[in-house]
């Protein structure tokens, strides 16, 4: 940190500390007393703090779905960084009873009158997760 910004900071900091009581009209005029863009300055301060929450939130979903990955490896591998082209061909594998004639025939049953070419990758991750939760043949 510059002298500059310490400097700047240890002014708002003896600032602040000294607005005890005062209403925040008070503190805001006193402030554009003292020839501060109030109105820059909580602009400013209210995209610090949004941005600040947006990595937050971004570092959060971003260590979450890491944790999702690692606990979603199932008999058709790690289903989260397929390709839905990928994705199709698992259940056509699955469909044809390369995993098991029972998760075969569940396959078909679930995916009968289904337009696979218009389902999204999640919709299809979503079946594939079901399929290996419910089937209890495995091959790993």
């Amino acid at each position: 940190m510059s002298k500059n910004y310490r400097k700047a900071l240890e002014n708002l900091d003896l600032f602040l500390a000294d607005t005890e009581g005062q209403t925040p009209e008070e503190v805001a005029k006193e402030l554009k007393d003292q020839g501060v863009d109030v109105e820059k300055f909580l602009t400013n301060i209210k995209g610090v703090v949004r941005k600040g929450y947006q990595g937050q939130l971004k570092a959060a979903a971003a260590a979450e779905r890491q944790s999702t990955v690692r606990y979603r490896r199932g008999r058709f591998g790690d289903l989260a960084t397929k390709t839905k082209k990928e994705l199709l061909s698992i259940i056509a594998e699955v469909q044809a009873g390369i995993f098991g004639t029972a998760l075969g025939q569940a396959a078909v049953a679930r995916f009968r009158n289904r337009d696979n070419t218009t389902l999204s990758e999640e919709d299809l991750r979503s079946w594939l997760e079901d399929l290996d939760a419910s089937g209890p043949e495995s091959k790993q």
